[in-house]
């Protein structure tokens, strides 16, 4: 009998626990409800870092400048098409540190392929031929960092962060006046 009252007690014990565990306060933050969004707006930067690593494969085998003007094109697109669905998850959503940081670093990689493939672009043709088509890469690079920025609240700080171990004087000498404006380097002395 005195084994029987034993577990009786510690039954009741645990069930008191899961009792007071369900009676107590919810938290008051829908962070859970607005994760959707940074998983939304992370899948977007992941797949256009993948196009862009495909746009570049193929870009870089082109030899003809007038062939070479039709798929910088599809690249734009594909950035100007990702931008405008950043711009529309929303303004200011509220997406994890963790995941900031991995947008900025997705952000900043597509960044720095592209600026190694206007790099490789000038060497192949020369800047006359490829000099508008350059400030069409930055003008859609600027749209797409200025979108985020309006998505989320610090992401062009990140991003601003992480490209400057690309180098200032690298994307200044592409001639990427735009995006080296939204990034906040205008006061930098290149």
């Amino acid at each position: 009998m005195l084994a029987f009252t034993r577990l009786t007690s510690i039954l009741l014990f645990v069930l008191s626990l899961s009792f007071l565990v369900s009676a107590l306060p919810t938290s008051e933050s829908k962070a859970l409800a607005t994760r959707h969004a940074s998983n939304d707006l992370l899948d977007l930067i992941v797949k256009l870092h993948a196009d862009v690593e495909a746009h570049v494969k193929v870009i870089l085998a082109v030899d003809v400048a007038l062939e070479l003007v039709t798929k910088i094109g599809l690249l734009i697109a594909d950035i100007n098409a990702c931008a405008t669905a950043v711009l529309a998850i929303g303004a200011n959503i509220d997406i994890d540190a963790s995941v900031k940081a991995d947008i900025g670093v997705k952000v900043a990689a597509i960044i720095s392929v592209i600026v190694k493939l206007c790099i490789d672009l000038v060497a192949k043709f020369g800047i006359f031929v490829v000099g508008a088509l350059l400030v069409q890469i930055d003008l859609c690079l600027k749209v797409l960092i200025s979108n985020l920025g309006v998505c989320v609240d610090g992401l062009v700080a990140v991003i601003a962060e992480i490209v400057v171990n690309i180098g200032v004087s690298v994307l200044a000498s592409v001639k990427f006046d735009l995006c080296i404006k939204v990034l906040g380097f205008v006061g930098v002395n290149v």
